[in-house]
């Protein structure tokens, strides 16, 4: 339901990026729903998708972002297509960067909690 997502937010995901969460309360809520607003892709294209990683070899200042990139090693939470997904690689991707170029310091990526049993195969 509605409620038992904007819960999960507020209890859960939340307050475990920032802690100051912790003590928000709710004033008003909306949760939107878009069915088919996301992108698919032909089945077995996945081996067609960029890597995060790009071609290191061939050009060392190149990555891919992306919900549609392959992550390799730095695989994260859903294997979807998603906005989260597509933030995550960003960061990744930037990551990356910074440690071939040596220079400034990475960003964290905090690791996701378990799948909710109706996902879970």
């Amino acid at each position: 339901s509605d409620e038992d997502i904007v819960d999960t937010l507020m209890k859960d995901l939340l307050p475990s990026a920032v802690s100051a969460f912790g003590n928000a309360q709710v004033v008003d809520s909306w949760v939107g729903r878009y069915p088919g607003a996301v992108s698919w892709f032909a089945p077995g294209t996945f081996n067609k998708r960029p890597a995060l990683q790009g071609v290191p070899e061939s050009i060392s200042n190149m990555v891919c972002a992306g919900d549609w990139v392959r992550m390799g090693d730095q695989e994260h939470g859903a294997k979807g297509l998603c906005q989260e997904r597509a933030y995550v690689s960003g960061l990744q991707a930037g990551n990356l960067l910074l440690n071939r170029e040596n220079v400034g310091k990475e960003h964290p990526v905090l690791q996701v909690r378990k799948d909710e049993p109706q996902f879970e195969a």
